[in-house]
């Protein structure tokens, strides 16, 4: 045996299929942790943008404040996009499938099934 092979642990046997723990409160927990982090991150890169390519042009501080209010609308439609994407995701693991495909339409992970 090399030294590589025996530093790679391996299970004797797999866990059981349905041993998972989710519930609704845990996919609700799960997807609300992704939509923040999406939130966060893109709203902190959007207003960093728009700050950085203001003062390099000189606009006044009124213009950078309108185009930080239009920049809103990208981030708020990637934030509730993630947030029915990631709980679509939450179900169908709790279900034992896979995750699938995304589709990039704010409606479709809001309509009831």
């Amino acid at each position: 045996m090399s030294a590589m092979e025996q530093d790679i642990l391996k299970p004797e046997s797999q866990p059981p299929a349905g041993g998972q723990a989710f519930s609704p409160l845990g996919c609700f927990i799960a997807a609300a942790g992704a939509t923040l982090l999406m939130f966060t991150q893109t709203g902190a890169a959007m207003v960093v943008s728009v700050w950085a390519f203001s003062k390099l042009l000189g606009l006044p501080d009124l213009v950078m404040y309108g185009v930080m209010a239009l920049g809103a609308i990208p981030v708020l439609w990637l934030t509730l996009w993630t947030a029915g994407r990631a709980w679509e995701v939450e179900r169908r693991l709790a279900r034992g499938e896979d995750v699938g495909t995304p589709v990039f339409k704010l409606g479709h992970y809001f309509k009831r099934a």
